[in-house]
């Protein structure tokens, strides 16, 4: 009995040590995963200069050799004036392997693509690009001004006129301001009104002094900024 016992565990213990050198045998002939696949990453805009307030858009594509590689995240990403990377936006490229970003920058900005890579795929960056922001070209304005009397008497009231245009086109529902003009040449607002359907605007006063008045446009998307000249309402 205990040379069966023997024999059983003997036989045990080299098929134990069998089995271990077979699998110490396919671990050390097991193949390494392969390496990532190189990829490039291209970068284009939609145009290079736009005006303050309009929108542009980025594109790229994701590429291994000629193939396209889709469904990863690229970013988007803004260079600092110190060539740091600032990251804006994140996209999955399609099944071409393009991405599109849209943009509305409020300056001048340079941008990056960047793909952090995946086990399958390197890494990648394209190269930068910069979108110039110009300003906005707005049509040229005119803004008259005329009182209605040149003198009062103490406590009465005078009437500021003005006619706003751009061209030979009246410019209506747009803000227009009554400035004090100080004998320094300062302006200090006093009223402001909405021009009406023919571009005029009027602004009734009570100055206890004789003053000096302007009417200033402050300009929008669309029209430049500009102001009238100074009228003068004599208290005697």
């Amino acid at each position: 009995m205990r040379i069966s016992l023997t024999r059983a565990v003997a036989g045990t213990a080299i098929a134990a040590v069998a089995v271990l050198a077979a699998a110490g045998t396919a671990s050390a002939t097991t193949t390494p995963p392969p390496p990532p696949a190189p990829t490039t990453l291209s970068i284009s805009a939609a145009s290079s200069t736009i005006a303050l307030g309009h929108r542009d858009t980025i594109s790229g594509t994701l590429l291994t050799g000629t193939t396209p590689v889709a469904k990863r995240v690229v970013w988007l990403d803004r260079v600092s004036s110190t060539g740091k990377l600032i990251a804006a936006q994140a996209r999955l490229t399609d099944k071409a392997g393009d991405v599109n970003y849209v943009v509305a920058p409020k300056a001048t900005v340079t941008y990056e693509l960047v793909f952090k890579g995946s086990p399958k795929y390197a890494a990648a960056s394209s190269a930068t690009l910069t979108v110039t922001v110009t300003a906005p070209v707005r049509l040229p304005t005119a803004l008259s001004i005329v009182e209605s009397k040149t003198s009062i008497h103490p406590g009465g009231r005078d009437t500021i006129s003005g006619t706003l245009v751009s061209g030979k086109v009246a410019l209506a529902k747009k803000l227009v301001w009554l400035y004090r003009v100080t004998v320094k040449g300062t302006l200090i607002p006093v009223q402001v009104e909405l021009t009406g359907p023919a571009g005029k605007v009027h602004f009734v006063v009570k100055p206890k002094v004789t003053s000096a008045y302007a009417l200033a446009f402050k300009g929008d998307a669309k029209y430049a900024a500009t102001h009238s000249g100074v009228v003068i309402v004599v208290v005697k």
